[in-house]
């Protein structure tokens, strides 16, 4: 009996796990739309960098203010709804980009996928946490991280067709579909009884202050802000970099779509040494900090474009390291506390507020500067991780 009994959970696992990626995959790439095509976007001269820069910063902003108030509200109402809503606004809003004229509608259309997208990662995680058992959960959430990293890696091969008004419509409707796919397909396992859902309505804005009490919250909230600029920030001026390094449009893609695939492999990675070190999270993140900030510190010697691109990469994956832990390791193990979402969505928040105020930062000192002084601020956020880690508590070797 309990051989069956853990082949049904393990079917279960199987089945949230396949439709939470996949939904999280669509939320992801709709992320980096705009990354991806911001080369063939300059190259009509119908957008500036700072144009576009706003309305990168636009949508990080609007999805940071969601996070915080759609990851509280994933805690009281319907995930799988909430989710589903989230997925089809942001697909909508990709659709009508292409066809919108005018600086300010178009940031209002950023700013309408950006909080569609923060009303999914919050109910997700919840409803992944509080179906699953722990150990599924953790392994489901690599490859939610995974999926992540992929992202960017889907968004450029939307960016292949070469025509960014196609790009923006097709990357659009596939969201639309997998938004009421993955709707009815939880609608059809609450209707069996597999998924259920803690609620904190009516326990007030004491709720959402509890969530500060729970371990190690304050430290997650400063590595959030660091691995959000390096996974966001950063990432989304790769293709850029790659341009100024004389690479063609294609290739650039090409290549960002490599980077994405190993950074992709870094949650798996992670977790092996997780493991391997009995849960010493702390000093695997001190030890990714020190890698990245050298890295990154590096890219100022680089003798040439082809060993920057692979000393950006090595930074880049250092810090996906870090990323991992704390999305994969750290939030999925507080299912019991009911706070998933909320704690997701603060975490998010700050993270992206903190992201979009690094991405204004790297477009003014770019286009005034130049790369070194960027390259200074880009290792210097590794340092900050460095100092951060001896500040938290390393809590004892789990068997």
């Amino acid at each position: 009996m309990k051989s069956e009994a853990r082949k049904a959970e393990a079917k279960k696992a199987i089945i949230i796990g396949v439709v939470c990626i996949v939904t999280y995959l669509v939320n992801y790439y709709l992320r980096h739309v705009l990354s991806v095509l911001t080369p063939q976007m300059l190259a009509t001269k119908k957008f500036t960098a700072t144009h576009i820069g706003t309305l990168s910063s636009t949508y990080m902003l609007f999805y940071a203010a969601g996070q915080l108030i759609n990851g509280v509200l994933g805690d009281i109402f319907s995930p799988k709804r909430m989710a589903g809503a989230g997925i089809l606004i942001a697909g909508v809003a990709t659709i009508l980009f292409p066809f919108l004229d005018g600086a300010a509608v178009q940031i209002l259309c950023f700013a309408v996928l950006g909080f569609g997208l923060s009303m999914v990662r919050g109910p997700i995680m919840k409803i992944i946490s509080e179906n699953t058992r722990p150990d599924h959960a953790r392994s489901i959430c690599v490859f939610f991280s995974v999926a992540g990293f992929a992202g960017p890696l889907i968004a450029s091969l939307f960016a292949m067709l070469g025509r960014w008004r196609l790009s923006f419509l097709l990357a659009g409707g596939v969201a639309v579909f997998a938004a009421v796919a993955a709707y009815l397909i939880f609608t059809g396992m609450e209707h069996k009884k597999l998924v259920a859902y803690k609620t904190s309505k009516g326990q007030g804005i004491g709720s959402v202050l509890s969530v500060f009490k729970i371990e190690k919250f304050g430290f997650y909230m400063v590595i959030a802000c660091l691995v959000e600029i390096s996974s966001i920030s950063i990432s989304f001026w790769i293709p850029t970099f790659l341009t100024d390094l004389q690479f063609s449009d294609r290739a650039a893609n090409l290549i960002f779509s490599a980077v994405s695939v190993l950074r992709a492999m870094m949650p798996f990675v992670a977790l092996m040494i997780f493991r391997a070190t009995k849960g010493k999270e702390v000093l695997i993140m001190r030890v990714s900090f020190v890698t990245a900030t050298v890295l990154f510190a590096g890219l100022l010697i680089a003798p040439n474009r082809w060993v920057s691109l692979v000393t950006l990469c090595l930074a880049l994956m250092a810090m996906s390291c870090v990323s991992a832990l704390l999305w994969s390791i750290y939030i999925p193990g507080l299912g019991k506390t009911g706070k998933v979402s909320s704690v997701n969505g603060i975490l998010d928040c700050t993270g992206y507020v903190a992201a979009s105020a690094a991405n204004l930062l790297f477009a003014g000192v770019m286009s005034h500067v130049g790369w070194n002084v960027v390259y200074i601020i880009w290792a210097s956020i590794g340092a900050v991780g460095i100092i951060a880690t001896f500040f938290a508590r390393q809590k004892e070797p789990v068997d």
